[in-house]
């Protein structure tokens, strides 16, 4: 299980612990966002720092409707008991967490200030 809390501008956030492939580990805070359809944003300074390798580039749509092109990388996150490979796109300056990611899970969110976030697996799922 995932915890985390909902802070003053009412966005639920979680710590996410991420691996590149040379074993470096980071902890990134992360932002849960509903109308996000992919899986995790990271901003370019945490893919540098990972060494992340990058695997394709595309062209996203951000939520202004505007197009840009994302460049798309490997990594592993730690989810539950277990890391497991995931692709991030290298976008923004906040890191959010898309509904892929979330795909299998129950989120729970406590909507107020300091409220409690937490992501749980689904019985037969991940």
């Amino acid at each position: 299980m995932i915890h985390g809390t909902v802070n003053e501008y009412r966005e639920a956030c979680v710590a996410l612990r991420l691996r590149g492939p040379t074993g470096s580990e980071t902890v990134v805070p992360a932002i849960v966002d509903s109308g996000y359809n992919g899986t995790l944003t990271l901003a370019a300074d945490i893919v540098s720092m990972l060494a992340l390798p990058q695997q394709s580039s595309s062209l996203g749509e951000l939520a202004d409707g505007s197009l840009v092109t994302v460049n798309v990388h490997n990594a592993e996150i730690e989810w539950g008991n277990s890391w497991r490979p995931i692709s991030v796109s290298a976008i923004g300056e906040e890191s959010l967490v898309g509904m892929r990611l979330l795909l299998g899970n129950e989120l729970k969110i406590v909507v107020i200030p300091g409220g409690d976030v937490s992501i749980t697996p689904l019985p037969g799922t991940n």
